[in-house]
């Protein structure tokens, strides 16, 4: 896409992309719902009838204008974007400020061979330019004429004698199957989140489980159910109520594993030059890509299920997709799900070293235990004038308060290099954050009047993707890793934004 002084317009197929971005917008909506609960039949049928396709013309009409109102103009050296329909706003963004710059095809776009590109400038938190609706070809243009404009300017303003080129071949590239992608889907049910919301649905299950019993009596199914409820000594309505929880709990995983497939179907990890990029997706197409220079912090995860199936996540964040606020998924760099060979490569690739972990002070294990089994004493000794003996029950409770601690501090662990500082935290899974030391944004040594007793403190350090603490470390190591943290900030010379 050359530069252009007019202004231009997007594709009217755009208004799709509008009305998508609309709909969420409708939940401001919801107080208009307390009424219509409570105001009656008469007025529920006058809603239904007037005010559905009211708000839907509303809502067209609202997408239309967003259509209208929106152009924006490419210069030699900046992108200058209008939109708004009553708050009109005028935004410029130069291409020597661009960090990142995506492309995502949406299933809506494709058959019109259409893209949306977004642009990411330092310091944002989010993509600060959209730009829905233009030609894969036209999107593929700008985004390449922008990065290697962007690419001119080094750390202390000079011209870059390498500027960055997008059509090389790859130096390193990781595909992940199918096979994989159905594996993170399995890791990472973030669906069974929603298990708790069916409980108010309880009431409704007993007439229901009932009413399933009447008709499974002929059945053949109903010989099975009696045959377990037979062989348990239990009854068929629990029988039944287990079987209903056991497909609800395939159906979520089932659930995850499909919108895994959606979302990273085809991933492909590349590298060209420092530049990583990703690119997945079954009905939308994302491509998400940073500098190695722009790394801020690297995590890699194992839980309880990625044990089981031997494999990791790692999630990376780079300068201008985060902020105190949560971040959109949508705005990650992950690597979904990785086995062990593929980890060291991508380590290796990232320039993580082999950590030899340090253990921390015994007194964070100690303390909490003995505080938690006090507490326990106590409850036991109140409940043995209530209850009696059967009180004494509660004292089975310190043990296990010993062993829940004891792997919490035996998995918890600490490593200082030259460049990196790390923690290793889990329980039955574990995961490492790995902060680059020249880009720590803040650091402070931190004693409660506890651990002062003892001699101890935490240290805390900030980067820009929040802060990371290690607990319980002598006064006097914490200090010096401070000081020597601090001299790394300092000798830092490098370009991080």
């Amino acid at each position: 896409m050359q530069p252009n002084k007019e202004w231009q317009r997007v594709s009217p197929i755009a208004t799709i992309y509008f009305f998508v971005k609309s709909i969420p917008h409708l939940i401001n909506f919801w107080p208009a719902l307390v009424p219509l609960l409570a105001g009656g039949e008469t007025l529920r049928q006058l809603a239904l009838m007037y005010g559905v396709p009211a708000l839907l013309v509303l809502l067209i009409v609202s997408v239309f204008l967003q259509y209208w109102f929106f152009s924006y103009k490419v210069e030699p050296t900046r992108l200058t974007l209008r939109s708004g329909v009553l708050n009109r706003k005028r935004l410029t963004l130069d291409f020597e400020r661009v960090q990142q710059a995506d492309i995502a095809h949406p299933f809506y776009f494709r058959p019109f061979n259409l893209a949306t590109l977004g642009f990411e400038s330092a310091g944002s938190a989010q993509q600060e330019v959209d730009v829905p609706g233009l030609s894969v070809q036209a999107a593929e243009n700008l985004r390449q004429r922008v990065l290697e404009q962007a690419a001119q300017s080094t750390e202390d303003g000079t011209i870059d004698a390498q500027p960055e080129t997008l059509d090389r071949e790859p130096e390193f590239s990781l595909h992940l199957p199918p096979t994989e992608i159905l594996r993170y889907g399995l890791m990472h049910n973030t669906l069974l989140y929603l298990a708790p919301l069916a409980a108010p649905l309880g009431q409704y299950l007993g007439p229901l489980i009932e009413t399933s019993v009447a008709s499974l009596e002929h059945s053949q199914v109903y010989g099975l159910v009696t045959w377990v409820s037979d062989n348990l000594a239990v009854s068929v309505t629990l029988v039944l109520a287990l079987m209903a929880v056991m497909a609800g709990t395939a159906l979520l995983f089932g659930l995850s594993v499909i919108l895994a497939l959606v979302r990273y179907w085809n991933y492909q990890l590349t590298r060209v030059g420092d530049r990583f990029q990703y690119r997945a997706g079954l009905t939308t197409i994302r491509t998400r890509g940073f500098k190695h220079y722009k790394l801020q912090k690297v995590t890699i995860s194992q839980g309880l299920i990625a044990r089981l199936l031997r494999r990791y996540t790692m999630h990376i964040s780079k300068a201008g997709s985060f902020s105190a606020a949560q971040v959109q998924d949508n705005q990650r760099f992950i690597v979904p799900v990785l086995d062990i060979v593929n980890v060291l490569l991508l380590r290796g690739e990232l320039s993580l070293p082999t950590a030899q972990w340090l253990s921390v002070s015994r007194f964070y294990l100690v303390f909490p235990v003995l505080t938690l089994s006090v507490i326990t004493l106590a409850a036991v000794v109140t409940g043995w004038f209530t209850l009696g003996a059967v009180s004494l029950l509660g004292l089975l409770f310190i043990p296990l308060i010993y062993g829940y601690f004891w792997r919490r501090w035996h998995c918890l662990g600490y490593y200082r290099s030259a460049e990196w500082l790390a923690l290793r935290t889990g329980f039955i899974g574990f995961t490492e954050r790995w902060l680059p030391t020249g880009k720590l944004q803040k650091i402070r040594v931190v004693a409660t009047p506890v651990s002062r007793c003892f001699g101890l403190a935490h240290l805390q350090v900030w980067s820009a993707d929040g802060v990371l603490t290690i607990p319980c470390l002598p006064a006097a190591m914490a200090s010096d890793l401070r000081d020597s943290l601090l001299t790394d900030v300092v000798n830092y010379r490098r370009a991080w934004l």
